[in-house]
């Protein structure tokens, strides 16, 4: 993309939409491992930088896919297969992230996305995971990255994607949502 970026510009486009970017487990990215993590097949969070700064240079801003009604089973959050050092909700009942999922019976039984065990669905209005991702979106603004795209918005509370307009406006009163 950031080799294409002066073609973009004479194409006149100002913005450029991407996929999800955080690490995951799949190709499409909607099941996100860490949101503070982009996905090392896409280059990293060093790519990502340098692609945030060739655009700005070019007058062209990015858009990153907000996924947040859930995460990937396979996440630091929740780990399911028990690949990360820390504690997943699924993996420990005193997990900093057991609050952000609704068990049914601890650990196999829980809310998912559609009915897809691989997508733990997050409780949004949870304030911990409020602060988590009002941390995220101040982490990508800093690389100037301020507008989102939210993944399945109608099945998100209004009152979360309010916080979330307020979040991106505190960065960036241009950023859009």
């Amino acid at each position: 993309i950031e080799a294409r970026l002066p073609y973009l510009k004479e194409l006149g486009v100002t913005c450029v939409y991407l996929n999800p970017v955080f690490e995951a487990a799949s190709n499409h990215r909607y099941n996100t491992a860490d949101y503070m993590r982009v996905d090392p097949m896409l280059g990293g969070d060093e790519a990502l930088a340098s692609l945030a700064d060739a655009a700005k240079a070019q007058g062209i801003e990015l858009m990153l896919d907000g996924v947040f009604s859930h995460t990937g089973d396979d996440s630091v959050y929740f780990d399911r297969r028990g690949v990360y050092a820390g504690d997943g909700a699924y993996r420990s009942p005193e997990s900093p992230f057991r609050a952000w999922y609704e068990f049914y019976a601890w650990p196999d039984s829980y809310r998912c996305w559609w009915g897809f065990k691989t997508l733990p669905e997050v409780n949004e209005c949870e304030p911990s995971y409020r602060e988590y991702i009002g941390r995220m979106i101040g982490h990508y603004a800093k690389l100037g990255i301020s507008s989102w795209r939210l993944d399945v918005a109608d099945e998100l509370p209004d009152d979360f994607i309010a916080f979330l307009r307020r979040r991106v406006k505190r960065d960036d009163p241009e950023g859009m949502l």
